[in-house]
């Protein structure tokens, strides 16, 4: 996620630098920067640009009463002074209160919260670039506050090149003309970051860039640790290469702490009797004149340093703030660089879905060695070597880049870690550097789809008239040492430990076809499969046997696939549900092994309507009485199935029976009341009764989300426990929000 909204924001930043050069007229501004910032936001937000020379307010939309009231105050005296004494470069929410407390001297209910961007000339504020929306701004991150700041910057020098017509100005021809120059420059700029690699980025943009408009040497300096202590030379232009490659500067010199307290441009002539002989003789050779901090999150990541000016004129405050627009957009890239590189190096060993969560949350992961319960899956391909003897090299590498890319996948479904390949071997990790309350679960099922995926694969080597492939797994759980296991320049995570060796023992005993796990996994798992004990195994480098027990197949996946071979307009129904249940489960607080049961008693729920009329199951309008008692009978027959036959636990039993029980005592069987209905049945109710009404049946349309969730409301204390419709709701709301941020 944060690799997308950085990239996102360069984007946006890029194109309303680049579109922005097109508008012509100052009053249509606004409006266009507006739409640009919502888009990226995701808040309706609306720009006002306040040109304090002409006391002219250029807003993007129709006032309300309350901003034309809010507005003008910020063209006050009183307030720009204030501004300008406090120095803030930015002006938040709870700034534009204080503010409006302290000098308006009377309370003005904000609804929208404020963003304030100043702009100054030398020490005047000359500019305001004023935001407001519903909800964004009361709480908004450093890296909102860097895009928005570098959108207004370049606003700034379009608006500021069109007032000097519109208004009638006796401007300086060379001036405008410059700053023309400057905008189209930053509109190339935005184009190279948003298309460039990090080496590219660096060559290409200092070289073509920077060094061709600005500057006689320019030179980056980037932190080379995750501390932002060291700095050394990444790139340059205009100063040999051999003179300068061997510089470090540290955080504790003062060039660098002068940077972080000062947070922008440092002219070295300024600083220079402060300095080391060190410090001074590193400024020689890299021939700085000005210092530029590159800042994320408060904290200096990079120095941008500069030579004298190409024209010999010195650096003044106007060029020091197109420098600032072009630093926000380089630490963009140099963020999103340096996330899209570790995004690609875990990519190869977790699954997508988790890599935001590790570069999100790094901390979490803990190198070095701990004591951690996982389970791990090997699967091999049984008869490889002699396989291989028979096929030519090409065929061999097709068949290995098919069979491991198919299994990996598999493993990334059900949020694994896919430890190593060894040779044509798989070894995953489930419970590391992640964990879930079910990985054994996750484990068995991943072990389960594998023989389907190689089933797949043989169905087209027999097509093409080749040789079958077939594998064997076998699986352990326990707790191992789970970590770096190597050093901090190479970086091996893995897991050690007897857990592992004996599951690796139990892939080589392991026969075609077969899936062979330890009783640890058996005890784990055994209400959701079908299995049988198969042996007790000598294992090397252990005293007692191993019982080995034989995964045949998952109970619910059977039962689902005869009702959805029936009904394939429900497919994948069943799974929706129990996803969902799950969910809500865990934020009433059940423990893990509850939730393992609860999510598979789910799947068994329809079980009762196998050998039943789909047609009356389907029936438009109002079942009669004689049909009544048949839909009655399902949830009978399913529990009655599942208690006997599938020997499914008591929770289980009862949720198959009661799941058509209503809160209000209408439902069926029993005609079950509030509390007295279990707590298992009460939730999927509801979210079996969601499901059902967003999707569509042969007798009628799907209901959208918001009508069915308007539904559900309307009947909540009545058909359904209230409590849960409040705890489904929020998860259905946070669903549908990240999905809009998705398609915005």
């Amino acid at each position: 996620m944060i690799e997308e909204k950085l990239s996102n924001y360069l984007s946006v930043v890029e194109k309303v630098t680049r579109e922005i050069y097109q508008i012509n007229k100052p009053d249509d501004i606004p409006s266009y920067v507006s739409k640009q910032i919502t888009k990226a936001l995701g808040d309706e937000i609306q720009f006002a640009f306040i040109d304090l020379g002409t006391n002219k307010i250029y807003e993007s939309a129709a006032l309300d009463s309350t901003i034309q009231k809010v507005l003008p105050f910020f063209l006050q005296q009183r307030f720009v002074e204030e501004i300008t004494k406090l120095d803030w470069s930015v002006v938040d929410q709870r700034g534009v209160r204080f503010l409006l407390d302290k000098i308006g001297g009377q309370k003005i209910d904000l609804e929208p919260s404020f963003l304030i961007i100043p702009k100054k000339r030398k020490d005047s504020i000359t500019h305001f670039s004023v935001l407001w929306a519903d909800k964004v701004f009361g709480r908004i991150d450093k890296e909102e506050i860097d895009f928005i700041s570098s959108v207004c910057g370049a606003v700034v020098l379009r608006m500021v090149y069109l007032l000097a017509f519109t208004d009638g100005k006796i401007v300086d021809r060379r001036e405008l003309k410059r700053k023309a120059f400057e905008l189209k420059e930053l509109a190339g700029i935005g184009s190279d970051l948003t298309s460039l690699g990090k080496e590219d980025f660096f060559g290409s943009f200092l070289l073509n860039v920077m060094g061709r408009a600005l500057s006689k040497a320019v030179v980056i300096l980037l932190s080379s640790n995750e501390n932002n202590t060291e700095y050394t030379v990444v790139a340059s232009r205009g100063v040999k290469k051999n003179q300068i490659d061997k510089i470090l500067i540290t955080d504790k010199q003062i060039i660098v702490q002068e940077l972080q307290n000062k947070k922008g441009p440092v002219v070295i002539s300024d600083l220079i009797d402060t300095l080391t002989v060190e410090e001074k003789e590193i400024l020689r050779q890299l021939e700085a004149v000005v210092l530029i901090p590159l800042l994320l999150k408060n904290n200096v990541v990079g120095i941008l340093s500069l030579a004298e000016r190409i024209n010999l004129k010195p650096y003044t405050e106007k060029v020091f703030n197109s420098l600032e627009i072009i630093s926000q957009q380089m630490v963009m890239v140099i963020e999103n660089s340096k996330l899209s590189n570790l995004r690609y190096a875990f990519s190869r060993y977790v699954p997508h879905q988790l890599v935001d969560e590790i570069l999100s949350n790094p901390e979490e992961i803990k190198l070095g060695g701990e004591r951690r319960k996982i389970s791990v899956l090997f699967a091999d391909i049984r008869g490889f070597t002699t396989m291989s003897e028979k096929m030519k090299p090409e065929e061999v590498v097709d068949l290995l880049n098919t069979y491991l890319s198919s299994l990996t996948k598999v493993v990334f479904k059900y949020e694994g870690t896919l430890d190593k390949y060894i040779g044509d071997c798989v070894m995953a990790v489930f419970g590391a550097p992640f964990s879930h309350h079910n990985d054994t679960e996750r484990a068995v099922f991943t072990a389960v789809e594998m023989q389907s995926y190689v089933d797949d694969i043989n169905l087209k080597r027999e097509g093409e008239g080749l040789e079958r492939v077939e594998i064997g797994i076998g699986i352990n759980t326990g707790y191992v040492i789970s970590g770096n296991m190597g050093s901090v320049d190479r970086m091996d995570y893995t897991v050690i430990g007897d857990v592992v060796n004996t599951a690796s023992r139990l892939e080589a005993y392991s026969g075609k076809g077969q899936i062979l796990v330890t009783k640890e996994v058996y005890d784990e798992v055994k209400y959701l499969v079908e299995a049988q004990f198969l042996t007790a195994l000598t294992v090397k480098g252990r005293e007692q046997k191993v019982d080995v027990y034989e995964i045949k197949e998952l109970i619910a996946r059977k039962y689902i696939g005869v009702v959805e071979k029936r009904e394939p307009y429900i497919s994948g129904h069943f799974l929706n549900i129990a996803q969902d249940v799950e969910l809500i489960g865990k934020q009433l607080g059940l423990s893990g092994e509850d939730l393992t049961k609860l999510r598979a008693s789910t799947l068994l729920i329809d079980v009762g309507r196998i050998g039943l009329s789909e047609r009356i199951f389907n029936k438009k309008g109002r079942l009669n009485p004689e049909e009544f008692e048949i839909v009655k009978n399902h949830v009978l027959r399913g529990a009655e199935y599942v208690e006997k036959k599938l020997h499914l636990f008591k929770e289980g039993v009862e949720l198959v029976k009661h799941h058509h029980e209503f809160y209000d005592g209408t439902g069926y069987p029993d005609g079950l009341k509030g509390e007295d209905i279990p707590l298992w049945a009460r939730i999927v109710c509801v979210v079996d009764s969601y499901h059902a009404m967003i999707s569509k049946r042969p007798f009628r349309k799907a209901f959208t989300e918001k009508e069915t969730m308007k539904i559900l409301k309307e009947s909540s204390g009545k058909k359904y426990d209230p409590r849960i419709i409040d705890v489904y709701f929020e998860i259905l709301e946070r669903r549908m929000s990240e999905k809009a941020k998705k398609e915005a």
